[in-house]
């Protein structure tokens, strides 16, 4: 049963539109385009409160869910503290575009993004079909290779920054780099990713905000006005890849499910309410770090752990299920798992590293390397989407960064023969 199905759809809409309205205004100053990431994000916090909201008409009002309630309202407040407008200097994001090694490091993020497709290619050859081919992501489910799944998501980021750079930069490549990302593009459709156009689009609005300076306002507004037309573009990719997953739903079924996934953002926190997952899930600092770091701590010790997510399903459904599935640990559960009491300073804490990793002052004084702090910026929203995740993503691009970008960003290697000399670049 879809959320629109289960509570007052009225109750519900008009809710999403008034905390949208209402978190658009108070932080517009921090938003630089239509497809800016942080629009997404209050587009989600809205969603949220919309749900809880309905909940709280049809059933009632109680502490846990005024606790989820309380959290978002101080992690925008917290957003609307510490979030700063962009404040690098034209010759600083004019020195990272101008690189020399940017080319090199490009080619570099492309061969790691093919590699990362590895797994993909051989489920393709294995399976000719392309209907089939869109079930990759569910076979993802089943096991994947870590090591290859951390490659996937940490030379992606990277790999998207380079190739945006280089638009800006060698406007003769264009026609070339354009190929490229429709390429890469095509592959993440075909592979499941219903929501990847999605993240395209975004991933281009946070490279405006964090360029910005380098753009006229005029620029900007005209990039709205085409905003409008990817996004819609991103939301028609995602509802024919829906109807993909099922060939006996039509896209009328397929629009009204993602209406759905707009109204249903904090699915977790009404599974949480309505089965009084209170009572079955213990809560606490140590199954906070089972629960965010339960990937990493299963493969060094041989211990069972389970997303928060995970078993708020088994407990929705009634079953036992074998694989990771469920809602996302989103920021409310993560206050409810560590405990109540930390409702405050917890979410104030989330909502400063929110602000310190998209960038603003302090930031900018900490992280000195560009396309670190371009990638960092682009995940940061990830944390209070799914903290698990978003753990998991930061871990892979640092891992991605210090291995493979950072050398080359660092050492500049001469081969003058017979004799090779390298020297460092400080």
């Amino acid at each position: 049963m879809y959320y629109y199905e289960k509570y007052d759809i009225v109750i519900m809409v008009l809710s999403f539109l008034f905390f949208s309205f209402v978190l658009f205004v108070l932080l517009r100053r921090r938003i630089t385009s239509i497809i800016d990431p942080l629009v997404s994000n209050i587009i989600w916090c809205a969603s949220g409160l919309a749900l809880l909201t309905g909940y709280f008409f049809e059933k009632s009002v109680n502490l846990d869910g005024l606790t989820f309630f309380l959290s978002y309202i101080i992690y925008i407040t917290g957003l609307y503290v510490f979030l700063g407008n962009p404040s690098r200097s034209i010759s600083t994001l004019e020195s990272g575009l101008n690189n020399k090694k940017n080319v090199v490091i490009f080619f570099v993020c492309i061969v790691l993004n093919i590699l990362s497709r590895y797994e993909f290619i051989l489920y393709a050859i294995e399976n000719p079909s392309i209907t089939h081919w869109f079930f990759y992501k569910f076979m993802q489910w089943q096991g994947r290779s870590f090591w290859q799944y951390i490659l996937q998501i940490g030379a992606r980021p990277f790999f998207i920054y380079y190739t945006f750079v280089l638009l800006k930069t060698k406007k003769e490549w264009r026609y070339y780099l354009i190929s490229v990302l429709i390429i890469n593009s095509v592959l993440d459709i075909i592979a499941g990713g219903r929501s990847s156009l999605l993240g395209l689009v975004e991933a281009y609005g946070y490279f405006i905000y964090y360029f910005k300076p380098l753009y006229s306002n005029k620029t900007v507004n005209n990039l709205n006005w085409y905003g409008i037309s990817f996004l819609a573009l991103s939301i028609l990719n995602s509802v024919l890849v829906t109807s993909v997953y099922n060939s006996e739903v039509s896209l009328a079924e397929s629009s009204m499910h993602m209406a759905n996934r707009v109204l249903s953002a904090g699915d977790g926190l009404e599974m949480y309410l309505s089965n009084n997952a209170a009572v079955h899930i213990k809560t606490g600092i140590g199954e906070y770090i089972k629960a965010v770091f339960g990937i990493f701590i299963k493969q060094i010790i041989p211990i069972d752990t389970q997303s928060i997510g995970w078993k708020l399903y088994e407990l929705e459904k009634g079953i036992i299920s074998p694989i990771s599935v469920g809602p996302n640990f989103i920021l409310p559960l993560q206050v409810i798992l560590i405990g109540k009491l930390f409702v405050i300073p917890y979410t104030i804490l989330i909502s400063f590293i929110v602000a310190f990793l998209r960038g603003n002052k302090i930031s900018k004084k900490y992280i000195s390397s560009q396309p670190l702090s371009f990638v960092l910026g682009l995940l940061t929203f990830q944390l209070v989407v799914d903290a698990e995740f978003f753990i998991l993503q930061l871990c892979a691009c640092l891992f991605i960064y210090f291995i493979f970008i950072y050398p080359i960003r660092k050492f500049t290697f001469n081969f003058d023969l017979p004799l090779f000399n390298w020297s460092v670049l400080k």
